[in-house]
Order: structure tokens, then sequence, then C-alpha cells
């Protein structure tokens, strides 16, 4: 993981020094101010990657690549393209020619690995951190539309830029959101509890979990059919959606489960989030061809609150703590909210 977040260090740096580079070389003035935009950008960049590599060097930084060996081949295929365009800089003095290189870095720096490792950081950011990136990509292409012919070469690769970044986001949805409910999926909250969890001991916050289960969706299934049973999966869903804040994060566990992942939430929040899903899901029945069938979730929860630079907590150790909390309210009779469980500070 380390010689990973150091390419990305190293790869960014580049696309500064290049930028700059084409600054000094090319006439119109505004285009020298964009280069230098860019560059500045980049630098951004470059610090985003070294705030992960020291976290990762304290040790709070979870290690959620699947397979370290083939994403290390990808950047170092990379920096062997930027390097080539580097090589390409010595005399590019033409207009066309310093945008047409800029929008060959800016593709290879376009590899969904980026935005992977970019989920890496706060967590409460990362709709920014991409948003920043894509203005990056807007900057050069409006460069591009202002300086370059528009049936040439150098346009093309704009639209390239611009699709390929828009395709990226698509195909990240597509893996990461339940197509019943509309929420995150498993495979999200593997990325996403292990990068809000290293965030909280990063910086010593609170992080609270609820496991949410639908009550008798095997009695909904059986008897009006497996339909009425996903319409009721989705009713919860959205009633989840309705009570969680903007900062937590709603996910399908799988089958009749859901997971909310509370960042800056303690036993007090944990609870207040559970009251306003239990009420949520009362208020909406099921609707069916002869009347409504009542609705309710079972809630269990747990809570971490760790000294700040401490050592990360797995995301199976406070999942089975959440769990200990839904069975408890199961075995008192479903429809209410296990008392959280609180797991030790270290």
């Amino acid at each position: 993981m380390r010689e990973i977040l150091s390419l990305c260090v190293e790869l960014d740096g580049r696309a500064e020094r290049l930028y700059r580079a084409l600054s000094a070389s090319v006439g119109p003035e505004d285009l020298r101010a964009t280069f230098q935009t860019l560059a500045g950008e980049e630098r951004a960049h470059v610090g985003w990657w070294n705030e992960l590599l020291e976290a990762w060097d304290r040790g709070l930084l979870p290690d959620i690549i699947d397979d370290p060996v083939s994403l290390l081949e990808r950047l170092e295929g990379i920096r062997a393209e930027v390097k080539t365009a580097e090589a390409a800089l010595a005399g590019t003095t033409e207009t066309e020619a310093a945008l047409a290189l800029a929008a060959r870095v800016e593709f290879f720096m376009l590899d969904p690995v980026f935005g992977e490792l970019m989920d890496l950081m706060e967590p409460a950011r990362t709709h920014d951190r991409h948003a920043a990136y894509s203005h990056h990509i807007e900057h050069l292409a409006g460069a591009i539309a202002r300086h370059a012919a528009p049936d040439s070469i150098v346009s093309t690769l704009a639209t390239v830029l611009q699709r390929t970044l828009a395709d990226n986001r698509i195909l990240t949805r597509y893996a990461t959101k339940d197509p019943l409910t509309g929420l995150r999926n498993r495979r999200a909250l593997d990325t996403h509890l292990p990068q809000w969890l290293a965030w909280a001991a990063r910086y010593g916050r609170p992080i609270a979990v609820a496991l949410v289960d639908l009550d008798g969706l095997k009695r909904i299934n059986d008897t009006y059919g497996h339909r009425a049973g996903d319409k009721a999966l989705a009713s919860v869903a959205r009633c989840i959606q309705s009570s969680i804040r903007a900062s937590d994060v709603g996910l399908r566990y799988g089958g009749d489960e859901f997971v909310v992942v509370a960042p800056e939430s303690g036993a007090a929040e944990y609870l207040a989030l559970a009251q306003r899903l239990l009420d949520a899901v009362r208020s909406h029945p099921l609707a069916i061809a002869d009347g409504e069938v009542p609705l309710s979730v079972t809630v269990g929860g747990s809570v971490a609150h760790d000294p700040a630079g401490s050592r990360p907590r797995s995301a199976d150790e406070i999942i089975a703590a959440a769990d200990t909390s839904l069975y408890a309210a199961k075995h008192a009779g479903r429809d209410r909210a296990g008392d959280p469980v609180t797991l030790e500070p270290r």
C-alpha cells in the first residue's frame, strides 16, 4: 500500500511540473494562467496523497485493496505513459501541441484506481474530492474549447476525457448500488466502513453502527408473494434514507438486513436514530390489493470512541457488536431498538 500511495504522490508531482513547464512555454496569456491553475490543483492532489501516506505510516489507514500487485502494475504503466509525455515536452511551444500533451496526461490519470484511493480520505469529503477533480478536467476542457479547432484531434481528446470521467462515475454507481432499494450495497459497506473507522481512529471521533432488520419478511413473502416482499424492503430503504443525517450512510447488508454507518455519533445519537427509524417504518405500512400490511423493524447498534491516533477498529468487530444488540432486541420481541454495545476505548 505504501508503494501505491508513493506512486500517486510521484504521478501528481510529475503532472504539476509538466503544467508549470507548459505555462512557461506557450504564448496565449490566458492559457498560461490555465496551466498555472492546473499546476496548483495538481499540487493540492499531491497533498491529498501525502496525507494518506502519513496516515498509512501511522497505522491509521485501512488496507482495502483487493489486488495490490495488479494495482501497482497499473500505476507503473501510468508512470511510463507520463514519462513518455514528459519526453515530448521538450520544444513544445505550439498551443494545440501543448493542449494535446496535457490531455494525453490527464487521460491516463483518469484511471479508476485514483477514484478508489481517493475514497480512503476523510469519507465525509469524498464527494468534494471527486468534484474538485471534475473541475480540474473541466478547466483543461475549457482551455481546449477556447484554443483548439472544433474538428481537431485535441478537441476530440477533450471529449474523450469528459466522457471517460462520466462513464467511470456511472460504473462506480452500478458497482456499489443495490438495484432493488437504491441504497449502497454490501460491496460499498466493505469499502466505506473501514474508511469511516480509520477516520474515527485518526481523529478520536465517535462512530456508531446500526443494524436494521425488517421483521417478518418471510411471512410477507409466503402470504403476499415475493413482489410484496420486495416492496416492503424498498419501503424500509426509503424510511432509512428519510431518517438518517446527511453525514450518515445507509446500506443494504443483504436479505432483510440494512446497515447505517453514523459518524460523530455516540449512544444518544444512535438511540435517536433508531427511534426515528422505528417511527418511520411504523408509519409506512405496505399497500396490498385489499388493504395494508403493518411493517416494523428491529434495530441493534454499537458505538466506538477511541483516542486520537489509535489503531482503527475492524469492520467485523463493530458489526459483531451491533449484531449482539440486534439479537437481544429480537429476543425481547422485535419492533424495538436494542441498547448499543459500547466498545471499550483502547
